[in-house]
């Protein structure tokens, strides 16, 4: 893909506004940031290690080596992450941010599962995308949002897990971070995901950028990429999430 081309469809969004770790994220003007995202951001086709935006995650703070998030969703979970060791709660990543090709990996693999024999492409995809988002639709491109502890909705509802989700809910949003795949019953696309939180001063703009840039047209290179359109994947997966603010 031209480097040259993919600058020129580059977002930039203009800020005016100090911002201040301290600040909840209530209290944040969303012109508090300037970015510049580039088309191959919002798809996910770049490599997290050698962008600079990017930063390696501490091992400390997550499952595995190799995880990266963009540099102030880092800073804003370190935050988060001592606020909750102040009550006693450890909070784990266990996914971060996956580029087109690891999530192409995933999506593969499920589409190739033996239970599919038989479905069509339509049912296929809509089933796999109960919890995994086709390649260069995931939020996890954005290395704004990250799965915690478990990726098991049954794991927050009791025990150590629901002493999790009951933190999360309650202090995530001072440092930034919302579950935007909710219980909301006027939500579209993926079912819940209590494990996957997003750091929406930055994500907001993304999503902004992705919309405005980004087209059907775009989905291409991995099995299925042919109904995205049929299912409405940009209307009904990407845009659905729960955007109302924190209380």
């Amino acid at each position: 893909m031209n480097k040259a081309w993919l600058t020129s469809l580059a977002f930039t969004i203009i800020v005016s506004h100090f911002y201040a770790h301290e600040t909840s994220y209530l209290d944040l003007d969303s012109s508090s940031f300037e970015f510049e995202f580039s088309k191959a951001d919002l798809l996910g086709q770049i490599s997290p290690a050698s962008h600079p935006s990017f930063s390696n995650v501490p091992i400390r703070l997550c499952s595995r080596s190799g995880v990266y998030l963009r540099t102030e969703v880092l800073e804003a979970f370190e935050g988060l992450y001592s606020a909750a060791s102040d009550e006693g709660i450890e909070l784990i990543i266990v996914s971060g941010m996956r580029n087109f090709n690891h999530q192409k990996s995933i999506w593969e693999r499920k589409w190739e599962r033996p239970q599919y024999m038989g479905w069509s492409k339509v049912s296929k995809a809509i089933d796999i995308l109960t919890y995994s988002s086709m390649p260069g639709s995931s939020r996890h491109h954005w290395g704004t949002d990250f799965d915690l502890n478990s990726l098991d909705n049954n794991f927050f509802e009791s025990g150590d897990g629901l002493i999790i989700y009951d933190f999360l809910s309650r202090c995530a949003g001072e440092f930034g971070f919302k579950q935007v795949y909710s219980d909301d019953v006027n939500r579209t696309g993926y079912k819940e995901e209590k494990w996957h939180w997003s750091y929406m001063p930055i994500a907001e703009e993304m999503l902004k950028a992705y919309n405005s840039t980004i087209s059907i047209d775009d989905f291409s290179g991995f099995n299925g990429s042919s109904v995205a359109d049929s299912i409405d994947v940009l209307k009904l997966y990407v845009n659905g999430i729960d955007l109302c603010d924190f209380k």
